[in-house]
């Protein structure tokens, strides 16, 4: 019984060897809530939508999700959605993968009176050549890049999990949380605002938290 023991202890004494963090690598930082500066929330969309943060915009499939996207985005681009831009034309990015570009997604903005020099279709081309759709949290820093120069207020995530890498499971929690927290914040440092689409799930009820597909994630980090 000795040695099972011993070697249990042995077990745990390695795994928590390999756990210790390398103190050349991290460290950790503290930080008194005196030395935060507060600051107010600021709206790209008075009321609903908040500049620098990830919303959700969910719904059944075939209700008008992406059409109202692009009413948003089409305002934007004009400087006329009611918000911290109002009257100063702004870029927007979209990532969609639902919908084709040349007959649905421009004629859908051009309709909306959108400014087309201003909305942005973004894909990743790989060393090979190839192109492929944006993937969290792989390309977050080249979004970041793209935010920064083209004057990006928006990006449209259509939809939000068709964006999560193949190897994220988008029904467990931490690992939405590791494709959704560094897009967050390089939302909040960028000041631009994502807007995610994601559908509804069939089993009804009212709590928003329960109504949206896949994790929980997905509204709490929103």
């Amino acid at each position: 019984m000795s040695d099972i023991h011993d070697l249990a202890r042995q077990i745990v004494a390695d795994a928590w060897a390999d756990s210790e963090p390398q103190s050349d690598v991290r460290k950790v930082l503290v930080t008194p809530a005196s030395k935060i500066t507060m600051r107010p929330v600021r709206w790209l969309w008075e009321g609903r939508i908040a500049l620098g943060s990830l919303a959700l915009l969910g719904g059944r499939e075939g209700i008008g999700k992406s059409q109202i996207a692009t009413t948003i985005a089409a305002d934007i681009t004009r400087g006329r959605l009611p918000g911290v831009n109002k009257g100063i034309p702004k870029s927007v990015v979209i990532a969609a993968t639902e919908d084709a570009w040349e007959f649905t997604i421009v004629p859908r903005l051009a309709a909306a009176g959108a400014d087309l020099d201003r909305v942005l279709r973004i894909e990743v081309q790989l060393v090979e050549g190839l192109t492929v759709p944006l993937v969290l949290p792989t390309d977050v820093e080249e979004l970041r890049s793209v935010i920064v120069a083209e004057d990006v207020a928006m990006v449209a995530l259509d939809p939000l999990i068709s964006r999560l890498d193949a190897k994220l499971d988008s029904h467990k929690d931490g690992e939405v949380r590791i494709a959704l927290e560094p897009l967050t914040a390089m939302f909040s440092e960028t000041g631009c605002t994502g807007l995610g689409l994601i559908h509804v799930n069939k089993s009804g009820g009212s709590d928003p938290l329960s109504m949206l597909m896949a994790s929980r994630a997905f509204p709490a980090v929103a």
